[in-house]
């Protein structure tokens, strides 16, 4: 007869409970062992044993019968930062976007359908927003989100995209057939905005690194965010995309130098 069930212990399942227990605390703090138990549907005695584990190689820590992020989860999260390679070729033009116009500058990706944020400058006027490093916002909500999603083909945009789509706002896009609309001005203009869609008062603008047949066009976007009454979008559009060309030109830049290392050695 096929065993057809998986056993607790087998590679994928660990994996998958692990991955589960790391998750349930985005966006949370400390959580007992009965909170981890309720939120990810581990049963108790395979949630404290792996609560234990995790402890042990600190990736958790403990206080008080509650657990929390550990140490460890920062320096991985940390590393994957460092190790970002387009991160680190757009972090100096990020900082010279932020000073040249007192604006609020994110980096930032798509990923399952959400806006996956790199970097964050922030302006001279403080804002409250969502976003930080690392955090996430439905992609159909943001400024870098639809420019990204613009530039994917129509069959990935589908898939990207889930249903039925959450309001942040009054102001933000309810409606599949709206949003296609918005992604084929987005082609035709070359940058996408947000005005209050994410955010009531605040108003982004953003456009795709590189062409879209490419690794960073196809993935990556940034942004400058402000007040909305402080925004002068149609001044704003040239200084994203030089900022976006200058990243560009770097990130490949570096490419081809780490490919000629590669080769040499």
């Amino acid at each position: 007869m096929v065993r057809t069930t998986r056993k607790v212990d087998d590679p994928v399942s660990v994996v998958d409970r692990i991955s589960a227990i790391l998750e349930t605390f985005e966006g949370t703090g400390p959580l007992t062992l009965s909170q981890v138990t309720q939120r990810t549907g581990i049963p108790r005695s395979t949630a404290h044993r792996l609560l234990e584990q995790l402890l042990a190689k600190r990736w958790l820590t403990r206080l008080d019968h509650r657990y929390e992020l550990g140490s460890k989860s920062y320096e991985l999260g940390q590393w994957a930062l460092n190790q970002n390679r387009l991160r680190l070729g757009a972090v100096p033009v990020l900082n010279q976007l932020a000073r040249s116009t007192g604006l609020t500058v994110h980096l930032a990706a798509v990923n399952s359908g959400d806006t996956l944020y790199l970097g964050r400058v922030p302006g001279r006027i403080p804002l409250t927003l969502p976003s930080r490093v690392g955090s996430r916002m439905p992609a159909h909500l943001t400024a870098v989100g639809k420019v990204i999603l613009a530039n994917l083909d129509e069959d990935k945009v589908r898939g990207s995209i889930p249903t039925p789509l959450r309001k942040s706002t009054q102001y933000s896009i309810d409606s599949q057939d709206h949003l296609h609309q918005e992604f084929e001005r987005i082609r035709d203009r070359g940058f996408a905005t947000d005005r209050e869609e994410s955010v009531l008062g605040i108003a982004c603008i953003a456009t795709s690194i590189g062409p879209r047949d490419h690794l960073y066009g196809n993935r990556s976007a940034i942004s400058v965010c402000g007040p909305i009454d402080d925004m002068k979008m149609n001044k704003l559009v040239s200084t994203v995309r030089i900022a976006a060309r200058d990243i560009w030109d770097t990130c490949v830049a570096n490419d081809l130098r780490s490919q000629d290392r590669s080769e040499a050695s």
